[in-house]
């Protein structure tokens, strides 16, 4: 009996001693919503969730890069500049049909993402372009990466116009969503 009330204390202290104090990260899952307007596709503009900006010079790390990609369908038809998201390295993305970021609260199977490539980029097909008004506009996509094992992005495209009403500007709404 003597031996038990000598090992019940220490067994109390190693179990208080080994409690986790890693204090945890919380992830706003709510519907928040942030805008980056002004991102410019006539040069490769790289942008970081992190701190909602975007540089001409790429940096050592980023989340998406907006740009224009040369298409030529044939060798004889012109080469077409086909305004592009990339998804940043080492992340992988995959594309949901959703009307907005209000209507999407789960992420897609594992099956779903994929690596952005020269000649593949998960955000191909981004728009619809209407021949007569030669107005591009975007289609009712998400697009989910993942970021890391703790949090992961949804993003839309919202608009490719400024202000002004000139083209080349992409506008985009995002947030996170928790593993």
């Amino acid at each position: 009996m003597k031996k038990i009330m000598l090992l019940l204390p220490i067994f109390g202290m190693i179990m208080i001693g080994c409690e986790d104090n890693k204090a945890e990260d919380t992830i706003d899952e709510s519907v928040q919503e942030f805008v980056s307007v002004n991102i410019k596709t006539t040069g490769t503009e790289y942008f970081t969730f992190a701190d909602n900006k975007g540089t001409t010079t790429e940096p050592s790390s980023w989340d998406l890069s907006f740009t224009v990609v040369d298409f030529q369908p044939s060798p004889q038809a012109p080469v077409i500049k086909d305004p592009v998201i990339i998804i940043g390295n080492g992340k992988t993305a995959a594309k949901i049909e959703a009307a907005s970021l209000a209507d999407f609260e789960s992420m897609p199977a594992a099956t779903l993402f994929k690596v952005d490539k020269d000649g593949y980029y998960t955000t191909m097909g981004w728009y619809d372009y209407d021949h007569t008004t030669h107005v591009i506009s975007p289609k009712d996509y998400i697009y989910a990466i993942k970021v890391d094992d703790a949090k992961n992005i949804l993003f839309e495209i919202v608009d490719y116009y400024d202000a002004n009403g000139s083209s080349g500007s992409f506008t985009i709404q995002w947030k996170y969503l928790a593993n």
